[in-house]
């Protein structure tokens, strides 16, 4: 009696906590034209090569091209009005999330092969919401003035090395950068 009724609440809790993992961190899946990598969780399609870069059934051919941050935002809009997709540059939470995903599926140099390591555009804006105090030792230090925060925080944005998870709030718009696409999937 004792052994039937553990062979049996074994045979319903095991395949339950088995399931478990797998529905708790769903990963990337490939489209079915092999092209975009798919995160059902989040709910997003990433571009499966970076820009410049082409899926030729088997992985990413050519060279990756780099963009300033203007180009970046330039080519995510020529991309979704050639292609009808609403294409954009990633916010810096997301590019995360799809680097932490790609490095735990079991093979990722088979989902995103060829991609250059480093840095990454982003579309995150800097947002410089604190008022300077020209008083303040730290902000004469700097040389820092409401007028001068303000100027130059429309010279920098926001880069994710997807590796490793970095991110830097003070990289130079004209610094040429790869970039990989993203678009929210309709639901």
């Amino acid at each position: 009696m004792r052994l039937t009724l553990l062979a049996t609440l074994l045979a319903v809790v095991l395949p339950v906590r088995a399931a478990e993992p797998a529905s708790a961190s769903p990963g990337l899946v490939p489209a079915a034209d092999g092209m975009e990598l798919v995160d059902a969780a989040s709910g997003q399609a990433w571009s499966r090569c970076v820009e410049g870069m082409h899926w030729d059934g088997r992985t990413c051919q050519g060279e990756a091209a780099l963009f300033t941050h203007a180009e970046a935002l330039a080519m995510a809009r020529a991309r979704s009005e050639a292609e009808g997709r609403a294409w954009r540059v990633p916010r810096v939470p997301e590019i995360k999330q799809f680097g932490g995903r790609l490095a735990h599926t079991p093979q990722p140099a088979t989902l995103a092969p060829a991609a250059p390591a480093g840095w990454y555009w982003t579309s995150t804006v800097r947002i410089e919401s604190e008022a300077v105090n020209p008083y303040a030792y730290r902000n004469v230090q700097r040389g820092a003035t409401e007028t001068q925060v303000n100027r130059l925080a429309v010279q920098v944005g926001w880069a994710v090395d997807a590796r490793s998870g970095d991110v830097r709030g003070d990289m130079p718009k004209r610094q040429r950068l790869p970039l990989r696409l993203v678009r929210s999937l309709k639901l």
